[in-house]
């Protein structure tokens, strides 16, 4: 008889037991976490992003706002499952409703979600938590400027022309394009490893914004690239022909394509550091086009002129869209057509987080 509390204290653990980690695949789990964007907002290793990291999740003591009331809870496989199917229903504190989108999934999804997510959100290992300290919004500041003052700075001709003479041209390009890529080298790093610092929380709707913009990006740059234009490096004798494709749309089709890619990431990003990245490589290219066509102007003198009246710095503001697009072809267009989908489809393995809204 002895046994009879101990058998139903046991069938009650087996009925209360966890459901996500009997019927659900942690491993299925993760990957739907990054399909379904969840981990652009969470981190699974207690580094900063948007939203609450995963780990040390389960069991963790919450402060929440449910219809409107204040409460605590603590974090069981229950509140997970209803955080992913009702975002709204438990507002942590410090976040506004909204801020999670909801996911219309299948149940079986849902459980391997869950499964992932309990399995994740174990006690956290001691020590520091990875990326948190590991860099600083100062050291990024100051890679960002030296990547956007070096590029301005060895373009110049006060810089440039005695470059010039004492290691020639192509010695000048080649010590030019070393410095700029350390440069760009550094930015990146000091990115990835800066503290997350939010401006404000981004709507669901600017995930929207990339996706639109990005393949005009794309399509400026392979017809930038693949044209002859005399704003481009070692292009300048092009400048007494007449301009021809992207050329009639815009003079600096390829610097557009760097402003285009770094202003349309600023909406989905609001925090300082991606601020100061996708801000940093807009404000380049924007300001490029302005030093080009000065230098231009300089270098080339009234050779300029009849170029510079016959296209534009912004696009489309010259007309003869149609004549453009002939001359364009089909083939730039599929091209371009061809990276963003590639894109698409690469961006979580490159960068971490999904492409996808």
């Amino acid at each position: 008889m002895r046994t009879l509390p101990a058998l139903a204290l046991a069938g009650l653990c087996l009925l209360l037991a966890p459901r996500a980690l009997a019927d659900g695949d942690p491993a299925r789990g993760k990957q739907l976490l990054f399909e379904r964007g969840c981990a652009a907002c969470h981190s699974f290793d207690g580094s900063a992003r948007p939203g609450p990291t995963y780990l040390g999740l389960v069991g963790k003591t919450r402060k929440v706002t449910t219809q409107e009331k204040p409460r605590e809870i603590v974090a069981d496989e229950a509140y997970i499952r209803r955080s992913i199917l009702e975002p709204n229903h438990d507002v942590v504190e410090g976040y506004m409703p909204g801020a999670m989108p909801g996911l219309a999934m299948r149940e079986g999804d849902v459980d391997h979600l869950v499964a992932a997510i309990v399995e994740i959100g174990g006690a956290p290992k001691p020590g520091p938590a990875k990326g948190e300290k590991d860099g600083s919004l100062g050291v990024l500041a100051a890679a960002t400027l030296s990547f956007v003052l070096g590029h301005i700075g060895l373009s110049s001709l006060t810089l440039r022309r005695p470059l010039i003479q004492r290691l020639s041209e192509k010695g000048f390009q080649g010590v030019y394009s070393i410095l700029v890529l350390a440069a760009f080298v550094w930015m990146i790093f000091a990115y990835r490893a800066a503290p997350y610092e939010e401006l404000w929380r981004a709507p669901a709707w600017t995930r929207f914004i990339p996706v639109v913009v990005m393949p005009i990006a794309f399509f400026f740059m392979v017809c930038g690239y693949s044209t002859q234009n005399p704003t481009q490096m070692m292009q300048e004798k092009a400048v007494g022909a007449e301009p021809r494709g992207i050329v009639r749309i815009t003079r600096h089709p390829a610097l557009w394509s760097f402003a285009l890619w770094g202003l349309a990431h600023i909406p989905p990003n609001g925090d300082v550091a991606s601020i100061c990245l996708f801000g940093g490589i807009a404000s380049l290219a924007i300001a490029g086009m302005l030093h080009i066509d000065s230098r231009r102007k300089i270098a080339l003198g009234e050779a300029w002129e009849p170029f510079a009246a016959k296209t534009s710095l912004v696009p489309f503001a010259r007309g003869g869209v149609g004549k453009a697009f002939a001359e364009i072809g089909i083939v730039r267009f599929v091209v371009a057509i061809l990276l963003y989908v590639g894109m698409l489809h690469g961006h979580r393995m490159v960068i971490g987080v999904s492409a996808m809204p």
